[in-house]
């Protein structure tokens, strides 16, 4: 329920020539501590440019946000993408509704965020793929997401001790430990 496909520093380490050539083409993204940190307030230069690559390459990017619709429309507006907000993840109930239409491929779907309780379990839960990302700055997180790094840390030590070559095979030690 909270492994991902893959494991990456940050969008910016995502192999897009592979994850295109496995036949993904809707990329999700978390907003808060994936695309940008929770201090700022609009998309840096190389986020956009990060952005308009993946356009250019055919993909479908989409923002999946818990956050407020005011702070979802910025990143909206500076990157080019629609954005959803107040989501409630991991529920999937708002996303099921407003979001995934009959059009859409689960097959072709990537989920990208920086939570294994948020972003990969409602992933899993929808049939959606996922790739997991280090958190871009824990210090300005909620207290309520430092509540879900703890719940996260535990779970991924039960996932080391009874699935240790999948552990490994991700890197997961480089986060965890």
């Amino acid at each position: 329920n909270y492994i991902p496909l893959d494991y990456r520093k940050s969008i910016f380490d995502i192999d897009l020539k592979k994850i295109k050539e496995d036949g993904y083409k809707i990329l999700f993204f978390d907003l808060d501590n994936t695309i940008a940190d929770y201090e700022t307030h609009y998309p840096d230069d190389k986020t956009i440019d990060f952005f308009k690559t993946l356009k250019e390459m055919g993909f479908e990017p989409y923002i999946l946000s818990n956050n407020h619709k005011p702070r979802i429309e910025k990143f909206e507006e500076g990157l080019k993408v629609k954005g959803f907000y107040s989501l409630r993840k991991p529920f999937t109930k708002r996303i099921k509704k407003y979001i995934l239409s009959e059009a859409m491929n689960k097959d072709e779907i990537l989920w990208i965020g920086d939570q294994a309780v948020t972003d990969v379990r409602c992933a899993h839960k929808l049939g959606i793929k996922s790739i997991l990302l280090d958190p871009l700055k824990k210090s300005t997180e909620h207290w309520y997401t430092r509540i879900n790094r703890m719940v996260e840390k535990s779970i991924f030590k039960q996932v080391k001790k009874k699935l240790f070559s999948i552990y490994s095979e991700l890197g997961l030690e480089k986060r965890y430990e």
